[in-house]
C-alpha cells in the first residue's frame, strides 16, 4: 500500500502550511485570551476554498478528496485548533450533511454561500439534560399546517452564536423514540433563534461555543432535512465526517506541540548549552 501523497495533495499541503503559518498562527494566543472569533481568518480562508473544500464545485466547493480534506485540516490544527473546530463545524457536520440529505434546492441555496463564508453554520444536536446521548432529545417539533414549531434548547454549540444557520434536531413524534428525531434546517432570519454565548472554558477558546434557545421558532416544511423521523441517522452520520476532521485536526496539533518542544530544546540553554544536546 502506497501511503505517499500525489502531487497535487503535496501542493495542498505547502498551500496550507504557509497560510496557517502566515494568517492564523500569528494572532492565535490574542484571540485564545481575547475569546475573539476568528473572523479575520475565515474573510482570507473563504476565497482560497478552504471553507467548502471537499464540496463538489457545482455547490461552490474545491471539488478535492478527503486525503486533501485531512491534509488541510490538519495544517490549520497545528497553527490554531480553535479556527480547526469552527471549520470542522462549517465543512464536516454542516456543509457535507446538506450535501448528503438535501433536497437539490436545499443544496444550492445553502452550500454556495456556507463556501463562500457568507453563512456560518452550527450543528445543534447536544442538549443540557441529556449530553450527547441523541436518543433522548427533548427538543420537539410539532406540525402545524406547512410549517413546523419548535421547542427546547441545545448546549455546547460551537459556531452558535455567530451562525445564521442552524441544523437542528427535534422530535417529531417522542411516541416513537429517536424513530420520531427530525432534522431541521432554521434560517436565523426567518426562522429566528436565539443564542447565549458559553465563556471562559479552559481551552478552544477563540471558537464560539453557545447554548440555543428555540421558543416556538416557526420553520417551513421546505427546510426539513431528510425525512421525518430520519434524524438520528443524519446526526450519526454527520458526527461521523465530523470525527475526521477533528482526528486530522488533533493530528496537527501533535505536531505543532513538536515543533514547539524542538526549538525550545534548541533554544534553551543550561550549562552554556541548549538542553537538547543532553542525553
Amino acid at each position: 500500500m502506497d501511503f505517499d501523497v500525489t502531487p497535487e495533495q503535496d501542493e495542498i499541503r505547502k498551500l496550507a502550511h504557509e497560510f496557517a503559518d502566515r494568517e492564523i498562527a500569528p494572532g492565535a494566543r490574542e484571540r485564545d485570551r481575547g475569546e475573539i472569533f476568528p473572523w479575520d481568518v475565515l474573510r482570507k480562508m473563504a476565497p482560497i476554498g478552504f471553507l467548502g473544500g471537499p464540496v463538489p464545485e457545482e455547490y461552490g466547493g474545491m471539488g478535492i478528496d478527503y486525503i486533501s480534506h485531512a491534509i488541510i485540516t490538519e495544517e490549520i490544527g497545528r497553527a490554531d485548533s480553535s479556527v480547526r473546530t469552527t471549520l470542522s463545524v462549517q465543512i464536516s457536520l454542516v456543509e457535507l450533511t446538506i450535501l448528503r440529505f438535501g433536497t437539490e434546492e436545499q443544496k444550492r441555496t445553502w452550500l454556495p454561500r456556507l463556501c463562500r463564508g457568507e453563512v456560518i453554520g452550527c450543528f445543534g444536536l447536544t442538549e443540557p439534560a441529556v449530553g450527547s446521548d441523541a436518543t433522548k432529545l427533548q427538543s420537539t417539533a410539532t406540525r402545524d399546517g406547512a410549517d413546523w414549531v419548535l421547542n427546547g434548547r441545545k448546549m455546547w454549540i460551537s459556531n452558535g452564536s455567530v451562525s445564521k444557520l442552524a441544523l437542528v434536531f427535534a422530535n417529531a413524534d417522542p411516541s416513537k423514540g429517536h424513530k420520531g428525531i427530525t432534522a431541521f434546517l432554521l434560517d436565523r432570519e426567518k426562522s429566528p433563534y436565539r443564542s447565549a454565548g458559553l465563556h471562559h472554558k479552559l481551552g478552544l477558546r477563540s471558537s464560539d461555543s453557545s447554548e440555543l434557545i428555540l421558543e416556538n421558532v416557526r420553520v417551513p416544511d421546505a427546510m426539513r432535512l431528510g425525512e421525518v423521523g430520519e434524524g438520528f441517522k443524519i446526526a450519526m452520520t454527520a458526527l461521523d465526517s465530523g470525527r475526521y476532521s477533528v482526528a486530522a485536526g488533533c493530528v496537527g496539533i501533535i505536531q505543532g506541540c513538536v515543533d514547539a518542544s524542538v526549538a525550545y530544546a534548541k533554544e534553551r540553554k543550561q550549562f552554556d548549552v541548549p538542553i537538547a544536546s543532553f542525553q
